[in-house]
């Protein structure tokens, strides 16, 4: 299985980088590179980052940091990136040693200790290791889960909502990062007439916006309560 992973992995890589390296790339050390330049959205701004994979001691590092046991097929994957950004699509790694392992320019990316220890919801199965994470167009936010079945789950950020299942991270890998591709087009724009977020999540931009103007008005009423006990 292990296997099928690294062979999906250097398809999907080879993919990513026929894309969008004609716009510009940054290579770094240990298999990592940028790719697809964007200079209009910020000078250094890439649409792809892949970060150099981990050895044992960096999974060990993983583990760690998300207090969780990470399944062998995440660990495959992580052992080829840690972790990698596309587009909107964000997967999570380790920041033991990453900007170091990448080389200069590369970075780090968004570690497996937010969606598993500071920002993980009650109705989450216990189970489930927070892998990652999908911007939509403007507030909403999906939140990928590995469960421990096998299937990748993606979860709504502010409400216990299901929006996408895909059978295994493998199937996952090969519909997202394709898709993650058609969303932009040969600048590294993105389309105008594009879902950003896959599956049932037709009503999760609304939801996320309710749930911002909730917090701004809480944040809005701690604040008097506040000046209050300061008069």
């Amino acid at each position: 299985m292990t296997n099928d992973i690294s062979a999906l992995f250097q398809k999907l890589t080879i993919q990513v980088r026929e894309a969008l390296d004609p716009l510009g790339y940054m290579d770094g050390a240990n298999g990592a590179f940028k790719t697809g330049h964007v200079p209009g959205i910020a000078p250094l701004a890439y649409l792809a980052t892949f970060y150099a994979g981990l050895d044992d001691n960096g999974i060990q590092a993983a583990e760690a940091e998300c207090d969780r046991f990470i399944p062998d097929l995440y660990r495959a994957l992580l052992r080829h990136t840690n972790g990698l950004r596309l587009g909107k699509l964000s997967l999570h790694g380790t920041t033991f040693q990453s900007a170091y392992t990448s080389g200069p320019g590369i970075g780090q990316p968004i570690s497996l200790v937010y969606q598993n220890v500071y920002e993980r919801p009650n109705y989450i199965p216990n189970g489930h290791l927070g892998i990652g994470a999908m911007n939509g167009e403007w507030h909403s936010q999906g939140h990928f889960y590995l469960a421990s079945t096998g299937e990748v789950e993606m979860y709504h950020r502010d409400a216990n909502l299901l929006g996408a299942r895909w059978a295994s991270i493998e199937e996952f890998l090969q519909s997202e990062i394709p898709r993650q591709l058609s969303l932009y087009d040969a600048e590294g724009r993105i389309k105008s007439d594009v879902k950003q977020l896959p599956g049932d999540t037709e009503t999760w931009e609304a939801i996320a916006e309710a749930k911002k103007g909730e917090q701004a008005r809480a944040s809005g009423l701690r604040g008097k309560i506040a000046d209050m006990f300061r008069r």
